[in-house]
């Protein structure tokens, strides 16, 4: 295994500017992560040994509520407001200035996210997905993400030249829209709330764009920087890019609907939702062309596999094309009506924030951390024992909640009643996680430590 990361010393002169803001938040992704990485592999134990941990403030609901926030909001934003801000920096060619403008805005939402699952695990808590915390913490977020997010879209706006890549749309689209509709669904969902079933489908227009405008689509840009970045040649089927982007943003706010087949919304709006879900297949087949067309070329999949940080982003793409699929297909009348009652649509969210997004993340951060640290990674093996860890549990809980609850959800169509299974499966996988993350969270903590020293040597000599 190449570790190209690990045994060059880079050049981190440009990145000085952004040394602070983007420990800051990787600093606090990591915290996140490791909390609700234990509160996982909790929720497991409780949901195949009930008496575990038995009281009020720990109940299954609470405890799986708050390890879903503080992946998303905590581990997975964080993450990706520094790595968005890194690579819109070396896109652009922004000198990065007031960076404590952004660490503000990372301390009021870090400050908030504490504040907004203490009050869940308290039992003040919303009934709808990702929205559980208490309506004033809405707008302190928000207000948050402008102070801290809103940098990829300035350094856009400031670029001195006109030329762009397919990396800014994405990065900027999901920076730009995240606190428009975070705001929309604060209002008409908790503060003015809509009126009967418009109340669920904003809610739920609100988790697919969650999912795919804001943490999918930072992801896609993150993968559109690296693939051509590491194995130094241009994108299979690059002038098909522009269509991908704008049919991604098109079909994606739409497809909320095709999530609430069978509920008492009206059917014409359930089809719409459908239709967009199966329309979702045109920026799916693009970015397959894009990403696994450059690396079907000239060895392009070994060079991948080599790489400590490009293995990372090419099963993150895998994942991407993989899960795209199965939305268009199981998101339609037929299979939905067979398991809507089960884990599966579980298991493809799972794919999607883990499988993809949170496995870019990964690649980005051992390409990343070196060059704004000026330090090597501290050890070798704990870079195999993540990978080794968090993939190994990924492809096993994403079979056992994929297979699993269309096997349950065919039964249960016939009429047989069922068991929840899998509890064995799911503290496993929910331990090797924790192990993986553990093992990353030391590697870059030590790495974090190194280059901080090393400055303070430089700056002494």
């Amino acid at each position: 295994m190449s570790q190209e990361s690990s045994h060059q010393r880079p050049d981190f002169g440009r990145e000085t500017a952004l040394r602070g803001p983007f420990v800051f938040f990787f600093v606090a992704a990591l915290v996140w992560l490791l909390a609700a990485s234990a509160l996982g592999l909790i929720a497991a134990l409780k949901l195949w040994m009930p008496s575990f941990l038995n009281c009020e403030w720990l109940t299954y609901g609470r405890v799986t509520v708050v390890q879903k926030n503080l992946f998303i909001y905590g581990w997975a934003t964080n993450a990706l407001l520094a790595v968005n801000l890194w690579l819109l920096s070396r896109l652009t060619s922004f000198e990065f200035r007031n960076g404590w403008i952004a660490v503000f805005g990372g301390l009021v939402w870090n400050a908030t996210l504490i504040y907004g699952v203490q009050q869940i695990f308290a039992g003040f808590l919303n009934g709808f997905s990702l929205l559980e915390m208490p309506r004033e913490v809405g707008p302190v977020l928000a207000i948050a993400f402008l102070l801290a997010g809103f940098w990829p879209v300035v350094a856009f706006a400031r670029r001195p030249s006109g030329h762009t890549f397919a990396a800014q749309w994405y990065v900027v689209g999901a920076s730009f829209l995240f606190p428009i509709f975070y705001l929309i669904a604060q209002l008409l969902v908790l503060w003015c709330p809509a009126s009967g079933v418009v109340q669920a489908l904003v809610a739920s227009w609100f988790v697919q764009n969650l999912l795919q405008l804001w943490l999918a689509a930072s992801a896609l840009g993150i993968a559109y920087y690296f693939i051509p970045k590491v194995l130094e040649r241009p994108l299979a089927g690059y002038y098909l890019a522009t269509v991908g982007f704008w049919t991604f943003f098109l079909f994606a706010g739409w497809t909320a609907p095709a999530t609430l087949l069978g509920s008492p919304i009206p059917v014409w709006i359930q089809s719409v939702g459908v239709v967009a879900m199966v329309m979702s297949i045109v920026p799916i087949i693009i970015t397959a062309i894009n990403f696994h067309g450059t690396f079907a070329q000239n060895g392009g999949w070994a060079n991948a596999w080599n790489s400590t940080s490009l293995r990372w982003v090419a099963l993150g793409t895998i994942s991407f094309t993989f899960v795209g699929l199965l939305r268009a297909i199981f998101y339609t009348r037929g299979y939905s009506a067979i398991i809507r009652f089960t884990e599966f649509y579980q298991g493809l969210d799972h794919l999607l924030v883990y499988g993809f997004v949170t496995m870019v993340i990964f690649g980005a951060a051992y390409f990343i951390l070196p060059r704004v640290t000026g330090a090597l990674w501290p050890s070798v093996k704990l870079i195999h024992v993540h990978f080794w860890s968090v993939t190994l549990a990924l492809i096993v809980s994403t079979l056992v909640s994929l297979y699993g609850g269309y096997q349950t959800g065919l039964d249960l169509s016939k009429g047989a009643p069922q068991m929840i299974g899998g509890g064995k499966a799911h503290v496993l996988t929910a331990a090797a996680f924790l192990l993986g993350h553990a093992a990353f969270a030391l590697n870059a903590l030590g790495l974090i430590f190194r280059g901080l020293t090393s400055a303070e040597n430089r700056q002494h000599d």
